[in-house]
């Protein structure tokens, strides 16, 4: 099994230093101060949203799932001045067998979160990095993690080399590839504007009560199974089908959105 474990329950403020973790002992479910929540999905204070990239040379995020993640935001967010995915900086290599600890991440999100912008826009930080996480065992894997409402990192490495792994035609091996890349950031997302419950209040119940701030929903990309194997079988089956659309939001969670963006 895989499993994203850490992404469920971010942390709630910037200098909360536990990730999200589905039994993690680190785990932390406090939500974010309801201001960083308005900031991020409205656009009366903030109306520009800037996704500030750090990725380790040769690991970069591929340049479709990083246009369609920014359509996305622009279609559901309040972002009158746009959402714009700014490569920034450079993040030095450990090596392919280096295993991140939590602690080590931490260290990187405060250290190379510093792209300069305007008093009208609002920062998420992506980080992308090669070798491994440190919570890897040897039946699940990390494929990313979210934490303090600010910080996510997908552990490119390991995404690559699982999707690799994939039982799907040779031809469809790099789109399933680049649909995973984009299924786990867009899910990481997801938890630091508040899904599920976690910062956005609930318009309807739809929090899965076993698995933390998930949608109970396997229509959503905020699915719990949707951390693990699961996600890379049913992105393989959809793609063998001949559907090759992203794993949207759910019309509950995007309601959850609507209720913030929206009101008066």
């Amino acid at each position: 099994m895989l499993a994203t474990y850490g992404c469920g329950a971010a942390g709630g403020g910037d200098d909360d230093d536990a990730p999200a973790g589905d039994g993690s002992p680190v785990a932390a479910d406090a939500a974010p101060p309801p201001e960083r929540v308005a900031q991020l999905v409205r656009g009366d204070d903030k109306p520009r949203l800037v996704l500030e990239i750090d990725a380790v040379a040769g690991f970069e995020p591929r340049a479709g799932a990083t246009a369609d993640l920014t359509d996305l935001l622009e279609e559901i967010l309040d972002k009158p001045a746009g959402v714009d995915a700014v490569a920034d900086g450079a993040i030095a290599s450990r090596g392919a067998d280096h295993a991140w600890t939590d602690a080590e991440l931490f260290d990187l999100g405060d250290d190379s979160f510093d792209l300069a912008v305007g008093a009208d826009t609002i920062k998420l930080h992506v980080m992308f990095v090669d070798g491994h996480s440190a919570r890897d065992g040897d039946s699940s894997v990390i494929l990313g993690l979210a934490w303090s409402h600010t910080h996510l990192v997908l552990f490119k490495a390991t995404i690559e080399r699982v999707c690799g792994g994939a039982i799907v035609p040779p031809l469809l091996r790099d789109q399933l590839c680049e649909s995973a890349e984009l299924a786990i950031w867009t899910h990481e997302v997801g938890h630091l504007i508040g899904l599920v419950d976690n910062g956005l209040a609930m318009v309807e119940p739809h929090r899965d009560p076993d698995h933390g701030a998930h949608d109970d929903s396997d229509a959503c990309v905020m699915y719990w199974a949707y951390e693990g194997d699961a996600l890379i079988d049913t992105l393989a089956d959809r793609l063998i089908a001949g559907n090759d659309a992203p794993l949207p939001f759910d019309d509950a969670c995007l309601a959850d959105i609507a209720r913030v963006r929206d009101a008066p």
